[in-house]
């Protein structure tokens, strides 16, 4: 009987293994596949050669005057920068700018200078082909505090 019951165990044993092992392939793997770097332009433009052809995600400033939409389709291009002063201290030069397309449905917040965060892959020709396009609501829905808001509503206490 004991070579029956340790029989059991080392099947369970076995079982066990197999089954955690299991699992933390499928967490490894959903992890590698879901992770994704994070670029501002000018960190892109340092580091470009080693993510060409890598999904990232990219956050820039949508360039005045750039914004083309082809006639039909749901098909922009447009251009990204990183403003100088959303530069990092340590980095000397202007940022350049990046091409980007994208194909899909626009939020009604994109527009001239607005902040965006792109997601998709850089081409060996440099331009950034994204799918995904967020576009960052503007300043003017940021919270008021109390004192701005009783001067806008002309504002005296009321007890």
């Amino acid at each position: 009987m004991s070579t029956a019951a340790s029989r059991k165990k080392v099947k369970f044993v076995a079982g066990i293994s197999v089954i955690v092992v299991c699992v933390l392939y499928l967490v490894v793997s959903g992890f590698q596949n879901t992770a994704i770097y994070f670029f501002t332009v000018s960190e892109l433009e340092a580091r470009e050669t080693e993510f060409v052809g890598q999904r990232i995600k990219l956050a820039g400033k949508v360039v005045p005057g750039s914004i083309r939409s082809v006639e039909g389709q749901r098909l922009i291009e447009f251009e990204i920068w990183e403003p100088p002063e959303e530069q990092q201290v340590s980095q000397v030069s202007i940022s350049g700018k990046r091409l980007i397309r994208y194909r899909g449905i626009v939020p009604d917040t994109f527009k001239d200078e607005a902040d965006v965060v792109l997601e998709g892959v850089t081409g060996q020709d440099g331009m950034f082909v994204a799918d995904t396009l967020l576009a960052k609501c503007p300043s003017k829905y940021e919270g008021k505090s109390y004192d701005e808001m009783k001067e806008v509503h002309g504002g005296s206490d009321r007890t």
